[in-house]
């Protein structure tokens, strides 16, 4: 049995510095369970080491296993809620064998079929979008949504959200291919391509009375458009789903908004696991009527996780990156 693990070199200068070693056989104690990941997401902005980066303060230091959530096999169980065989849902890091006292821990649910989707579509990045629009922002039918980085899949989920909601999508996406398919695919109401065509004026020519929501996957240069062109209708509300740590109070500040013209809402995708059984009742019921589309960028074996986290780094993925773990 081996434990091949990604890491951080510990003399990591930057997000590049990753290596695959073998790790440790994790030795099972009462309570816990042995698992087995079978796919690990791949979150381009948790692997980057703490203080390598401007903007992200936290992070895994040199040395760490990078982190990942996992969709795993129980092969040893001394826990009373998990059984040997069973798929769970939990933070493992990019190995292949880990140790959990299940606590953090959720069982895959039979609907979140392939087992991939309890990962996207299905997952965190799923629920954050239902809840943040349905939950934070209190969406409503007929309103407009604007929807950065479109193509991925928190960005996906939430304009068709609200397409499903009876609320008309407008998408960012970062490639003619990327909007292509949000259009096609997601069925978003319009996409624009923000390294080709000129955002400001596309988005005043798709929502004149500008926009009532606006779910912020990216910051940055796009989230300071959008304000700075005062693209929020009156009493609009942002959701921000970006883990970059723009303050975007101060943005609003500078583009002369009216206190309380627009709310700044921070999403937080852990609020909402205690409703998790709702998300999964509606979630699965609009995938199975083939009302929710997804895309996957998927590799096989953590041999070829740097390259792909890399690729995810630099925005270069098309879908939720992942990785597919064999027997």
């Amino acid at each position: 049995m081996r434990n091949l693990e990604v890491r951080i070199k510990p003399t990591a200068a930057g997000a590049e510095d990753l290596e695959v070693v073998p790790g440790e056989i994790p030795r099972l104690t009462n309570g816990g369970m042995l698992c087995r990941a079978r796919w690990l997401a791949v979150d381009p902005f948790t692997c980057i080491p703490s203080g390598t980066a401007p903007r992200l303060s936290t992070g895994p230091r040199p040395g760490d296993v990078v982190p990942a959530l996992g969709v795993c096999e129980v092969l040893e169980s001394r826990n009373d809620v998990f059984t040997v065989g069973q798929q769970v849902v939990l933070d493992c890091g990019m190995r292949e064998l880990c140790v959990s006292d299940g606590r953090h821990a959720c069982a895959l649910h039979p609907g979140q079929s392939p087992a991939s989707t309890a990962l996207g579509l299905l997952g965190p990045p799923g629920m954050g979008a239902y809840f943040g629009l349905l939950a934070l922002a209190g969406l409503r039918a007929g309103e407009t949504v604007l929807v950065s980085s479109a193509a991925n899949v928190a960005g996906a989920m939430a304009g068709q959200v609200a397409r499903i909601k009876g609320a008309r999508a407008i998408g960012i996406g970062g490639s003619r291919e990327k909007c292509d398919w949000a259009v096609r695919h997601a069925r978003f109401s319009g996409c624009i391509d923000r390294n080709t065509e000129n955002l400001g004026s596309r988005l005043r020519q798709l929502a004149p009375q500008g926009f009532d929501i606006y779910f912020d996957n990216s910051g940055g240069e796009v989230l300071e458009a959008v304000l700075a062109g005062h693209h929020l209708a009156p009493g609009g509300r942002i959701v921000l789903n970006s883990v970059r740590q723009d303050d975007p109070a101060e943005l609003l500040r500078r583009a002369a908004y009216a206190p309380n013209e627009v709310s700044l809402l921070r999403l937080r995708v852990v609020e909402y696991q205690h409703r998790r059984g709702e998300f999964l009742k509606d979630a699965i019921a609009w995938y199975g009527a083939d009302r929710l589309a997804c895309r996957e960028d998927v590799v096989e074996g953590l041999e070829n996780a740097p390259a792909h986290l890399l690729k995810a780094m630099r925005g270069e993925n098309f879908g939720r990156p992942l990785i597919r773990l064999g027997s």
